[in-house]
């Protein structure tokens, strides 16, 4: 594939050179080509050029300036959040050893990540509220389809079992929401253990989920905000009681997600109030500059 920097500008001021942006529309964001594309000068602006492949043949791929219709719809199809859009590994933070080690691990998934190839372990990135598990599963669904054509999803578990509630009210069958989910390359589910009354149904719905993943020999990307038994952390939602995400998921799952994951701690200083006392910082100081110096007291 054609080197994208040789087509153009990797400094642009709307895409930063990925040949990309994000638009949102109805809720939903939707991947469109940069203008910047529309000046290549493989592609001329159509997103796909001739090249050879190892016999010698000419076939009709995907030009590397971004604006391939196939890779904008993988980039559409992640359903990412609205707020990670423009998450990536590059400009995650960490605030500590284990959100250190966490990045490291999330970037050599998406390195060693071959398409259509098994083995992969599936991730479960573990860690309180605002240590940036969203981050790094949004950052690495985003870099997969963007640099390898991987077909990926997010899912914001409770989120998903609303939309499963609502199939079963119009007789959408098990396979027919189970399917889409086990065909994704690489799936991302985040908060599970966070749910509803209803217990033994979701986690029923998870185990359906996390086994039909096992089987078909794809990689899952989980994230939570219960501990791993022996953690030295600990987090309960509003009116809860505190639990481990055993005791959240029960002892079979949790049993499947050691067999099938590696576990990953994510601790850490809460990276919302982080980024709110350091926005707090810089509007005081701008408003101090503002006002100009006080006069001094005598």
């Amino acid at each position: 594939m054609a080197d994208a920097a040789a087509v153009q500008d990797p400094k642009c001021a709307l895409c930063g050179g990925e040949g990309f942006t994000f638009q949102v529309k109805d809720h939903r964001a939707l991947a469109a080509p940069c203008s910047c594309t529309l000046a290549c000068t493989l592609c001329a602006g159509s997103g796909r050029v001739f090249l050879k492949d190892e016999r010698g043949y000419e076939a009709l791929r995907g030009c590397s300036c971004g604006r391939d219709p196939r890779r904008l719809a993988l980039l559409s199809g992640l359903r990412l959040p609205l707020k990670f859009l423009d998450r990536t590994l590059a400009i995650y933070r960490a605030y500590s050893p284990a959100q250190a080690r966490a990045l490291l691990r999330a970037r050599r998934f998406v390195d060693e990540f071959v398409p259509g190839a098994g083995g992969q372990r599936a991730l479960l990135f573990c860690g309180p509220p605002g240590t940036g598990k969203t981050h790094l599963m949004s950052a690495m669904l985003r870099e997969l389809a963007a640099q390898k054509s991987v077909r990926g999803r997010y899912e914001e578990f409770f989120l998903l079992l609303s939309d499963i509630r609502d199939g079963f009210s119009k007789n959408l069958s098990s396979r027919e929401w189970l399917e889409p989910l086990r065909e994704v390359q690489v799936l991302a589910i985040d908060e599970i253990g966070k749910g509803g009354k209803n217990r033994e149904w979701e986690q029923g719905i998870l185990d359906e989920i996390i086994s039909v993943r096992y089987n078909a020999g794809r990689p899952t990307l989980l994230a939570t905000n219960y501990p791993r038994p022996g953690a030295t952390w600990k987090f309960a939602a509003e009116g809860e009681v505190g639990e481990t995400l055993e005791q959240r998921v029960g002892p079979r799952i949790f049993s499947r997600l050691h067999e099938m994951c590696d576990l990953i701690d994510v601790t850490g200083p809460d990276q919302r109030e982080v980024q709110h006392d350091a926005r707090q910082a810089r509007d005081g100081a701008a408003d101090g500059s503002l006002r100009g110096p006080r006069p001094a007291r005598g």
